[in-house]
Parts: C-alpha cells; structure tokens; sequence
C-alpha cells in the first residue's frame, strides 16, 4: 500500500494481485473495503488496485472543497504510481462520473471502462424520484451506522437479507466516514457540469452495469450513457438495487470478468507497428560511404 500527496490531498491505495490491472473507484462516502465481495472473483484474473477517495477511508479530508474532475486527477495519479500500463477502469455511482472523467482526460491509462449504478452527471442525469430524496435529510442527522440502517430499504433490493446487509455495514463502520468528508464528496457530485456531449469521443470498450430496482440511479440513466458512448453495452441486474455488488455480485463478478477477459485477448491478437530494419536486433547500418556511386550526393 502507498500514499500519494497530491496538493493537501493525501490518496491512499494498492495493488494486490496478478494479471492485467483492474482500479475500482467507489460511491460517495465509501471507502474501498466495500469492494469486499468484488476481490476474490476479480482477484483471479486481475491486479486489483484500491484506492479511497479523497474525504473517505485512509485518505485525507482536505479542507478546500474539491470537485469531480479533482478526483479523477487522484485516480490519474494513483495508476501512474502503479506503474502497471492501462487499466480497467471499474467506477461505482459517484465513482463512474470519476471513472469517466478519467478516460476522457487520460485515455491512454484506460483499457476499458466498466460504469456501475451511475449517470454522465449534471443536468443530463435522471434523478431519484422526490419522496427517495426526502429521505436523505431524514438521515443526515444520524449517528452513521444508524444512518446505514436507515438507508438500506433504499440502496438494496427488496430481497436483500439483513445479514447481507449488517455485513455490508459493519466493514463500512470500521473505517466510517466523517460528515465533512461525505458532505465533501456529495456536493462534488451536485456541482458537477457532466460530460455526456464528451461521451461520442470515448474510443474504448465499455460496460454499464445496473440494477433493474435502483431507486438511487434509476436505470434511465443507463440508457442515456448507451445511447451517448460509441462501444457500449449493458448488463442488467434483475431486482438489484443500488449496491448491485451485494445483491448481485456473482453476476456482476461474471459480467465483469468475461468483459475484460475479450478485451484483453483482442489486445494481445492486434497486429503491432513494424518496426523498421534498422531497429531489429542485429541489423547492420550500411553508411552511404560504403555504396559505390552514393559517396557524393551534393547536387552538381
């Protein structure tokens, strides 16, 4: 693990792993253990690379109020640190609009891109219906596992059992995030200007992930990004909820897996640039000196 000083920013992650690289960005107010369930499927094909986002987890909470783009630079620095080539990029409700914005910024460090349970941001996002909106400043107020309780009927699937849950809760509750560092991340996300006219300029492989019964991101969000990004396609979730990686993680583990799978075989079968003869090991560079006729070329 290493942290990364970006301004007054500290960003911690790691790489933990074998085979092609694979960076998770999470939602608001979580920090990376929430991809519990995700890593050991992930981890037998990938080097999976954590990071928490500035404001949650072993990352710091600036005091300066940040936006998206800012944290897309974290998520840049954090898989320059790596060192490791483009990656697959897996970015969760708040962490697909950073997701995004990384690939745009930075295409070169982005293998495919994989947008879970999120929008292209700002005005072209659908939102949650009202009475769903209502019920976050209901918990705003709360003690934080309280609050966790209180928001699971929403963010999960009528058919999540509670122990699912409780578990979910519990690894959020070891590392819990402050109200400045949530209050942080969320209006990141409210002031966020959106990239969908960008999205036609996207020139990578990408897979939208959604839950039929998202009440947070409803799954017209998901049309829209379909409809906006050139190689895009869609797994759906039937009955899962925001948190899909719960309540519908071996699918989505599935789904995932067989993704990067295709794209990383079409990457070793694309024909390389030649190189020139004299870039082969063991070519001989022959001077014009050496050829009869060709030792003057100076017009007369």
């Amino acid at each position: 693990m290493a942290v990364i000083e970006r301004g007054s920013a500290r960003i911690w992650w790691e790489a933990r792993g074998t085979g092609s690289p694979l960076l998770i960005i999470q939602g608001i107010g979580y920090p990376s253990d929430a991809s519990w369930r995700l890593l050991p499927g992930l981890l037998t094909r990938h080097t999976v690379i954590a990071m928490d986002n500035r404001g949650v987890g072993r990352s710091s909470v600036p005091d300066e109020q940040w936006g998206i783009e800012d944290m897309a630079a974290d998520a840049e620095a954090v898989l320059r640190a790596a060192d490791l080539g483009p990656a697959h990029i897996l970015g969760l409700s708040m962490g697909g609009l950073v997701a995004q914005e990384l690939a745009l910024r930075s295409p070169e460090l982005v293998a495919t891109l994989m947008l879970g349970c999120t929008s292209p941001g700002g005005p072209d996002a659908i939102l949650m219906r009202p009475d769903v909106a209502e019920q976050f400043t209901e918990w705003g107020n709360l003690p934080a596992e309280q609050a966790a309780w209180r928001a699971a009927p929403v963010i999960y699937g009528k058919g999540t059992p509670a122990a699912a849950i409780k578990a979910d809760i519990d690894v959020r509750m070891a590392r819990p995030t402050s109200r400045v560092g949530y209050g942080k991340q969320l209006y990141a996300v409210a002031t966020y200007a959106g990239c969908l006219p960008r999205l036609r300029d996207l020139r990578r492989p990408v897979l939208v992930l959604q839950g039929t019964a998202d009440l947070i991101v409803p799954k017209a969000n998901a049309d829209v990004l379909l409809a906006a990004i050139p190689q895009a396609r869609l797994h759906l979730m039937q009955g899962a909820g925001h948190i899909f990686t719960t309540d519908a993680a071996a699918s989505a583990v599935e789904a995932i897996l067989d993704f990067t799978a295709e794209a990383d075989a079409q990457a070793l079968a694309a024909p390389r640039p030649t190189p020139p003869l004299w870039a082969h090991p063991g070519a001989e560079v022959v001077l014009a000196a050496d050829l009869p006729g060709l030792t003057d070329l100076t017009p007369a």
